[in-house]
């Protein structure tokens, strides 16, 4: 119930408090995300001072050019965060050596050149006054997304790391890893960001994955072996505290949904979730709608159609209809089977049975729920669930092909998925448009038609690509070519990578949502260089060229 969740954290003046509200509804700045960036000039308790103060000089009426000039009397925004230069960064990695084509050669060339652009380490001050900061001090150096995203997110960098691996900067991901390892260690999860109004909720778990591909590429296993513990910790954070019970022909299964630990508002999206929730008339009414609003924050998927009902249980447009908490999301499960999977496999390389038996079991378990409750033979496809109605979500959504991409499926019957999905892509029309788009619901949303997000392609591609059926595969190299010509037209046109794109026009970027347009930008760097790395360089067994 909402009454028994916590605050987004326990800052008096970055998570809740009448600080916060006066500052937030006041529309000092055009982003709620500005002010909760920017640190304390004096402690805590002093700026609380400074507050009781200046509102009993206002008789707690300030104008909003008085909040202002309060705001700015008392925080500013330097001194947390300095550029960073990797030293493992190199202008042509191996990678791009052995990539023939040359448009792409110069595309990657020209996006390994952003790293640099994007690392960032912490400042010593935020190590020495950690409370005036939102920022959480980790110890290492990192890569953020960009534009507004100037601190570390956590599934972001699962794609960041991937071209970091391909960049040859095996120390600057040892280093993303570390990060988050110390953040396991403090918090026993790892937060949706680096800042501290994100630890009421997570997201997508995939630590677990990226050390597989650490690993794979550096062959530190005794890395692994120091750390395998704490990928247990963040795993056993999602079965502990995000399981879901349900009831289907009679038979009990377990799976996963997103739930946030607190019931306020999102600091750094404050007066929009205010104007979001004010249609519930009660106060337990806007608490739910808040906690669901973080919960889908929580996905990644921040805003999407996936997470909103109609009475009826169809999909909405109106965002105060949101209710994730009900929701069990076919990617979510995806991720956390694919990191069972990938725990069996560090155990038993590690020599540790018992350990390896449990990740076994448990992902044995995960398979065989997920066949029973999301998958649809009818449509052959997966499907979220909805168990407040106790039935598939069926609408078309990028999210359900992650079963495909991790495999989620007995071997005999991995062709026949592949080329279930293959069918159900076409049935959609899906390949007339530039990219896989998130779904087919236009909503205003960002993560809703016609927007087409860089992970989600190279989920859907290599879950083709790795069934093994020939049509299947075809398709990907299709979607492949496709997605990195529009890329590539996008940069040329823009000189940014983005964020999103849309799947209307090749080159063209995405829209709507809580904030304008992005650029940078660390996934859809990372996740495009793991396509050219497999398509497109000429050691790769799978190589074609954008004159093919």
């Amino acid at each position: 119930m909402a009454s028994d969740k916590q605050r987004s954290c326990s800052s008096p003046i970055y998570c809740e408090g009448e600080l916060l509200h006066l500052v937030q509804t006041a529309k000092i700045f055009n982003d709620s995300k500005t002010f909760v960036d920017m640190a304390m000039k004096h402690p805590v308790n002093e700026t609380l001072e400074h507050f009781d103060r200046f509102m009993r000089k206002t008789d707690h009426k300030p104008t909003q050019r008085e909040i202002g000039d309060f705001v700015y009397e008392n925080f500013h925004t330097v001194g947390e965060m300095e550029d960073f230069y990797p030293r493992d960064w190199r202008a042509e990695p191996k990678f791009v050596k052995e990539v023939d084509d040359p448009i792409i050669r110069s595309f990657l060339t020209k996006l390994i050149a952003i790293w640099p652009q994007l690392a960032r380490k912490i400042s010593q001050h935020v190590f020495d006054r950690p409370d005036t900061f939102s920022l959480i001090p980790v110890p290492h150096a990192f890569i953020i997304p960009g534009g507004r995203f100037k601190e570390f997110y956590y599934w972001d960098s699962y794609w960041i790391l991937k071209g970091l691996l391909l960049s040859d900067m095996k120390e600057t991901a040892k280093g993303v890893l570390d990060n988050f390892i110390h953040m396991i260690i403090t918090f026993g999860f790892i937060p949706n960001g680096g800042r501290i109004y994100y630890l009421s909720r997570s997201q997508p778990p995939v630590l677990s994955l990226m050390m597989k591909d650490y690993v794979k590429y550096t062959k530190d296993f005794s890395y692994l072996r120091q750390n395998v513990q704490y990928l247990g910790t963040e795993l056993h954070f999602w079965l502990r505290r995000r399981v879901s019970k349900i009831v289907k022909g009679g038979e009990e299964y377990k799976l996963c949904h997103y739930d946030s630990e607190s019931d306020s508002p999102r600091p750094e999206s404050y007066l929009e979730d205010l104007e979001t929730c004010f249609v519930y008339n009660t106060t337990e009414g806007q608490h739910e709608c808040y906690t669901d609003l973080k919960s889908g924050a929580e996905s990644g998927w921040d805003f999407s159609s996936r997470w909103l009902f109609e009475d009826n249980g169809d999909p909405s447009d109106d965002l105060a209809k949101i209710s994730t908490r009900r929701n069990i999301p076919v990617d979510l499960n995806s991720f956390l089977y694919k990191s069972f999977k990938v725990m069996h496999y560090f155990h038993a390389t590690l020599r540790q049975a018992a350990d390896a038996k449990y990740w076994k079991d448990l992902a044995e378990l995960w398979k065989y729920n997920i066949e029973k409750v999301l998958y649809s033979p009818e449509d052959g496809i997966w499907y979220d669930y909805d168990f407040k109605l106790d039935r598939h979500r069926k609408y078309f959504s990028a999210s359900n092909f992650a079963p495909l991409w991790a495999e989620a499926m007995d071997d005999d019957v991995q062709k026949e998925r592949g080329n279930n999905a293959v069918q159900y892509l076409k049935r959609h029309g899906i390949l007339n448009y530039y990219g896989v788009p998130s779904t087919l619901f236009t909503s205003g949303l960002q993560w809703d038609f016609p927007n087409v997000w860089s992970p989600y392609q190279n989920m859907i591609i290599f879950g083709l690509e790795r069934s093994g059926d020939e049509e299947a595969q075809e398709v990907a190299k299709i979607l492949a070519h496709r997605w990195v010509q529009s890329n590539i037209k996008a940069f040329d046109e823009n000189k940014v990578m983005f964020e999103k794109y849309s799947a209307h026009a090749s080159g063209a970027f995405g829209g709507g949502g809580e904030y304008h347009i992005q650029a940078g930008f660390g996934w859809t760097n990372g996740a495009i260089m793991e396509i050219i790395d497999y398509y497109f360089r000429y050691k790769k067994r799978k190589h074609i060229s954008l004159q093919d």
